[in-house]
């Protein structure tokens, strides 16, 4: 059989925000958004270029370059993503928003700095104004959101529809915010800013993503999973934390956290409430019940608790009337936290191991997850720091399982198009020199709820003349390629 392919190669463009006018920034990576084919391009000086409603075949055949961007990014960048704005996730996708988060550091200080670019109707990004409440939250209508986070020589974004998470590892917490859109969404672009909840860290965190119901944290030997409906509406295990006094400083160190008062399905809103002269301990498993120990520890401050979904400020509450003056709470975990009630669970890549083979598990222990992408709305695709692939599967009713794709090459890069509509997804795949692979993933029919299986293989292989950068797919069957100062599709 005869597979008939197309390849079609694009100039970058070259800015005017070069540093010399004898050399051009370099694209260093790109990001793609398939909801709104929205392209943008990230260069060695710290500049982003945004190029809506992308395609590489309304590129113009004479000159085969890329146009000067409409949208241009200042200086400086630390990570950026796309994410998706829906008010009505049940509606038809028209009422849904096509929205660009860019990270960087604030000014001469040491906090983090988030830029929001909205896509009009009229296919333009332009810069949006945001409403934020929260303490940690301000917004600069000159910059953007002032985050009171470090900073730090690494900060990651992901995004998903209508939240992203960051994480800073300076500051060692990842953080869950919503977005909303104000006002009229056809013609506002107006935001609210909504933090949700923070994860301190106490384990280093390699990549995170958002999938369609949790929050992932990439990690030495496997990936942590957090619910994200817990998250955002401030539900852990069997009950929902409305306030939580805190103790000295509200530091989260050690395993045990001594606090002061805790408030279970409380009705009161989420404003101001009298300390009580009691003390528990929280344990790392969060939900377990809590330990009323009797001892008097006196008032306390109030540090961040959860507000529920009818004060959060972002799942269809009215804030403006007579809890006008509550401002939204965002919950407080640690990373190591667990419990099968609420769902949040490690799993190691050690389930693909033979079973007592001590040379796998020492060469897993060194192991970290990478890359984190959706293959479907109950898997995920994993690529670790040995170039491994793994699938971890996410059934309703039973506990997450981790495959690993043997009998693959070493791979160095993949993208994924996640595809919910049908039973088997495409994998791209590179080994980071001249060849790009596509796979093919479907259950296998030997599958069982106890026991999930894939069937794999790769169909394709591309070879371009370029050491290839990064691959980002288009289509299931369209593929981007970053080159050496080259785009090819």
């Amino acid at each position: 059989m005869v597979v008939l392919l197309e390849a079609r190669k694009i100039n970058l463009p070259k800015t005017n925000l070069s540093l010399s006018s004898s050399s051009s920034p370099k694209v260093t990576s790109l990001l793609y958004d398939p909801n709104s084919l929205s392209l943008a391009l990230m260069h060695s000086n710290s500049t982003i270029s945004l190029y809506p409603s992308f395609s590489p075949f309304s590129v113009s055949s004479s000159s085969h370059s890329l146009p000067p961007p409409q949208t241009l990014i200042p200086s400086p960048y630390s990570a950026s993503c796309f994410l998706s704005l829906n008010p009505k996730p049940k509606s038809n996708p028209p009422n849904s928003r096509t929205l660009f988060v860019v990270a960087g550091p604030y000014g001469a200080s040491s906090t983090v700095l988030l830029r929001f670019y909205i896509l009009l109707k009229s296919q333009k990004f332009v810069k949006a104004n945001v409403n934020c409440c929260q303490n940690g939250l301000k917004f600069d209508g000159r910059m953007g959101v002032n985050v009171d986070v470090n900073h730090g020589m690494k900060v990651a974004l992901a995004g998903s529809v209508n939240y992203f998470a960051m994480y800073s590892a300076s500051a060692a917490k990842v953080l869950v915010l919503g977005v909303k859109m104000e006002g009229d969404v056809e013609d506002r672009v107006n935001l609210r800013l909504v933090k949700c909840a923070v994860v301190d860290c106490c384990l280093p965190i390699s990549c995170i993503s958002i999938s369609f119901r949790y929050l992932v944290l990439g990690e030495l030997n496997g990936v942590r999973l957090f619910p994200l409906r817990m998250l955002v509406r401030g539900r852990v295990g069997g009950g929902r934390v409305k306030r939580l006094a805190g103790g000295e400083n509200g530091n989260l160190d050690g395993g045990v956290e001594n606090v002061k008062m805790v408030a279970w399905n409380s009705d009161l809103p989420n404003g101001l409430m009298k300390a009580y002269r009691e003390s528990c301990v929280v344990d790392k498993k969060v939900s377990d019940q809590l330990k009323f120990k009797g001892s008097d520890v006196g008032d306390g401050n109030i540090v961040d608790g959860v507000a529920g979904a009818s004060t959060n400020g972002l799942l269809g509450a009215n804030i403006d009337g007579h809890l006008g003056s509550v401002k939204p709470r965002s919950l407080k975990l640690r990373q190591d936290s667990h419990g099968g009630a609420s769902g949040m669970c490690f799993v190691s890549f050690s389930g693909c191991m033979a079973e007592g083979s001590k040379s796998a598990e020492a060469t897993y222990l060194c192991t970290k997850a990478v890359s984190i992408q959706s293959l479907s709305q109950h898997k995920l695709l994993i690529m670790d720091s040995n170039g491994d692939l793994h699938i971890l599967h996410l059934p309703n009713s039973a506990p997450a399982q981790m495959e690993q794709l043997t009998g693959i090459m070493q791979v160095r890069q993949m993208a994924v198009l996640p595809d919910i509509s049908s039973s088997t997804q495409t994998v791209w795949i590179s080994d980071g020199f001249y060849s790009v692979h596509v796979v093919v993933v479907s259950e296998s029919e030997n599958s069982t709820t106890d026991n999930k299986q894939s069937s794999y293989g790769v169909t394709q292989a591309i070879f371009a003349r370029e050491n290839i950068q990064q691959i980002t797919p288009l289509t299931a069957n369209a593929v981007l390629v970053l080159g050496q100062g080259n785009l090819t599709c």
